[in-house]
């Protein structure tokens, strides 16, 4: 039995008591000191007087409770774990709009103005950031960021490739993009940041390969997930092809500047970047560096869930998706990690994890039209991704 002696602040953390255990300790205390066979009723004037002043206590503990959880990363929410966050410089991250690159078709000479509207066929519009003028070849590549905040504006390739008004500018052809839009985020919750803080706790002001991931994933907003390969031998590394005294950052999401800037002023001099991006940085010395990094391949994961029972819980296949983009990762959210394998056995406990699903039988694959009961291998230069399309309910 838990006695009023070890409430509060233990050996053990901190026990909070139920109303119920200091109503019967009131009771007891007051029964010690009034031996006259007391009346504690709940119509009586003490005992009425005793089941408020133990509802008070209860809230009472509930706060200072709150109070003692505020104090680590594991039990603190909402600002009080943002304040522990700041200690190592780690700022939550605010809702965010996707940005990306379209490349506009006109006549040679076309003047494309900031502000220009490009939108996909669903209606998610983007804006032209810069003005940009259409050379010769009649194509121009220009940078454009969603209208609004979220993960919705985040889109694959191909599929911005509308003009919201045609009229407003003469001489446009097409508009597409050739790339993923990414980086539109809501505001980052508790968990997402509490995972972004383990993963940063490894940077000290290190120069090593986990110190640069820390790095990335601390100090550039949209990053999902990174992982950094380092060879510091003498000789060419034949398990991850690295040069010698060479890393290499395989990055999914943020900027292309953003990830070749903290890169570049994390690594140790006279250490070469390997990867198939190159972004040129000017340095504080007002010298031109070649930065290089790898984005990861997108392997499609294809899952079709047959035989599905629901109850009245169910609020329909849209939150079956939703957790499994959650789960392997999507154009929104990082999910798996890089280099990570799909391992079969956990997509039943996903499904299964959405009120209201009561049985179903689910296969998966890489490919469509083709599932099957087997793991997924993902390369260490690859990462999974699903999305809306690529699950299938039969």
């Amino acid at each position: 039995m838990i006695t009023a002696e070890n409430w509060g602040l233990t050996e053990k953390g901190f026990y909070r008591p139920t109303y119920v255990e200091i109503l019967n300790a009131l009771e007891y205390k007051a029964r010690e000191l009034f031996p006259d066979k007391v009346n504690l009723t709940v119509r009586s004037p003490i005992g009425i007087f005793l089941r408020i002043y133990a509802w008070m206590l209860n809230i009472l503990f509930s706060v200072i409770e709150d109070v003692y959880n505020s104090r680590f990363i594991d039990t603190s929410v909402g600002t009080s774990l943002y304040n522990l966050g700041k200690s190592i410089g780690l700022q939550v991250l605010s809702a965010g709009k996707a940005t990306g690159y379209v490349n506009i078709t006109a006549k040679a000479g076309t003047i494309i103005p900031a502000g220009y509207l490009v939108c996909t066929p669903g209606g998610l519009q983007y804006s032209v950031m810069a003005k940009v003028k259409v050379g010769s070849s009649g194509k121009v590549l220009a940078l454009i960021q969603a209208l609004e905040n979220g993960v919705e504006y985040n889109t694959p390739a191909g599929t911005i490739n509308m003009i919201v008004n045609p009229a407003s500018v003469a001489g446009v052809i097409a508009v597409n993009n050739d790339a993923d839009v990414i980086g539109g985020r809501e505001r980052e919750t508790d968990e997402e940041y509490r995972q972004r803080y383990y993963n940063s706790v490894d940077y000290s002001g290190g120069v090593n390969a986990d110190a640069i991931r820390a790095a990335l994933l601390q100090e550039v907003p949209g990053i999902y997930t990174a992982y950094v390969y380092e060879n510091d031998k003498d000789i060419p590394d034949t398990e991850y092809g690295l040069p010698p005294h060479s890393i290499e950052a395989v990055v999914y999401g943020g900027l292309d500047e953003d990830i070749a800037k903290v890169i570049y002023t994390r690594k140790a001099g006279g250490v070469q970047t390997t990867g198939s991006e190159t972004v040129s940085i000017l340095t504080a010395s007002k010298q031109e560096k070649d930065v290089y990094f790898s984005r990861p391949e997108l392997v499609p994961i294809y899952i079709q869930i047959t035989n599905l029972v629901t109850n009245t819980n169910f609020e329909g296949n849209d939150t079956i998706v939703q957790a499994l983009m959650n789960y392997i990762g999507g154009s929104a959210n990082g999910g798996l990690a890089i280099g990570e394998n799909v391992i079969f056995i956990s997509i039943p406990g996903v499904i299964s994890a959405v009120p209201g699903v009561v049985d179903f039988k689910p296969r998966i694959g890489s490919a469509a039209g083709q599932y099957g009961e087997s793991n997924i291998e993902i390369g260490i230069r690859q990462k999974a991704i699903t999305s809306e399309g690529m699950v299938v309910f039969t």
